[in-house]
């Protein structure tokens, strides 16, 4: 596993500044992170970040105060999202870039993809219930999940405050996780649908975290239906595999990103922020094509 792609001269731009590292992938409390706006972009300042993409899941609710806030710091905040889709039994995840989130569209789509998360979670609970688990969907709201994107990690983290469970890690081991008895699956998105989401809002799309998912055929199939780019560089990605991912972005004419994937708070993942980020070559190649 990569502690940061700094330390890979293959990856590192010859005159990369350690206060400007370019970290494409975090989340705010408006989806399941634990820092508002403001918080993320000065902790991402303080670990030599200085270009930051906020991908909050299915939400935008937090990037007009981010774009504001950032305006007064050394960083830049890079508009995204984190867009939840299915395809098969694969559930991907595709993040946007440079999205224009006020498009009428793109608005209409999150609201409809917010509105299954919080049938998903609902029904997530009835099943905890029904394990005599006596959590309420209430409190849940209550506690983590009034910002904007309510999902599953908002029912862990609320499971540890009220005591059900001692980690957040084993609210998904025993519960909630694939194949544990309150598992509920996403809601039926098509990752076409999510493509063509992100490119009506003048988007770029990319496969988040693809060895989390993805086999071959499935990039292939997506590739073939409009992807801008894959996610190289992610916490979850060994050496082989931002390797893997790096030639077959290349080899499809695919661009590179990357980032920490970073939540915060009971995820323990603080040691991530500044230490997963891309070269800059590989940035400016994002932002030539979302200038076309």
């Amino acid at each position: 596993m990569i502690t940061s792609v700094r330390n890979s001269a293959e990856y590192e731009p010859e005159q990369e500044s350690v206060t400007h590292g370019i970290d494409l992938h975090t989340h705010t409390d408006s989806s399941d992170g634990a820092l508002s706006a403001r918080a993320l972009i000065e902790k991402a300042a303080a670990a030599g970040i200085g270009t930051l993409g906020i991908c909050d899941h299915d939400t935008v609710s937090s990037l007009e105060e981010a774009v504001q806030i950032a305006g007064t710091m050394d960083v830049v905040v890079i508009p995204g999202i984190e867009v939840t889709s299915s395809y098969r039994r694969f559930q991907l995840h595709f993040l946007g870039y440079y999205i224009d989130y006020t498009d009428k569209y793109f608005q209409t789509k999150l609201i409809e993809l917010r509105d299954a998360r919080i049938r998903r979670a609902k029904r997530i609970v009835a099943k905890l219930n029904r394990i005599k688990i006596p959590l309420k969907f209430e409190t849940v709201i209550e506690k983590f999940g009034d910002q904007g994107s309510v999902g599953r990690p908002h029912i862990a983290n609320t499971m540890v405050e009220e005591g059900y469970a001692s980690t957040y890690d084993e609210v998904f081991h025993k519960y909630i996780g694939i194949g544990r008895p309150a598992y509920e699956a996403n809601h039926p998105f098509p990752p076409t649908d999510a493509i063509t989401m992100i490119r009506s809002a003048g988007g770029l799309s990319f496969l988040a975290h693809p060895s989390h998912y993805v086999n071959n055929d499935l990039l292939g199939f997506l590739v073939k239906n409009g992807l801008d780019g894959i996610e190289v560089v992610h916490p979850s990605h060994s050496d082989e595999e931002i390797e893997l991912y790096r030639n077959f972005a290349e080899e499809n004419s695919l661009l590179k990103s990357g980032g920490s994937d970073f939540h915060g708070g009971l995820k323990n993942d603080d040691a991530n922020l500044g230490r997963y980020t891309i070269p800059s070559e590989w940035f400016d190649k994002i932002m030539e094509r979302a200038r076309k």
